[in-house]
């Protein structure tokens, strides 16, 4: 059960990821944590709500050091 929790924590990382990917910006990342939040919150139980909003939380910092990465390179 627990390696499940970690599977459907790790894919609430991905639309803030997608959000960097595809906007390239840091609103981008943050439209996609917001829409992360809400389908972990709307989908979730909340005995594992707390591990969800950690995957959004890791996800949302890897789009920001993600689009951070790209700003620098471009500079």
């Amino acid at each position: 059960m627990s390696l499940f929790v970690l599977v459907v924590a790790a894919g609430h990382a991905v639309p803030p990821v997608i959000g960097a990917v595809v906007g390239k910006s840091k609103n981008s990342v943050v439209v996609g944590a917001v829409i992360a939040c809400a389908i972990a919150i709307a989908s979730g139980s909340p005995a594992f709500i707390v591990a969800d909003l950690i995957g959004v939380g890791l996800g949302t910092w890897l789009g920001f050091s993600m689009v951070s990465s790209t700003k620098n390179e471009s500079e």
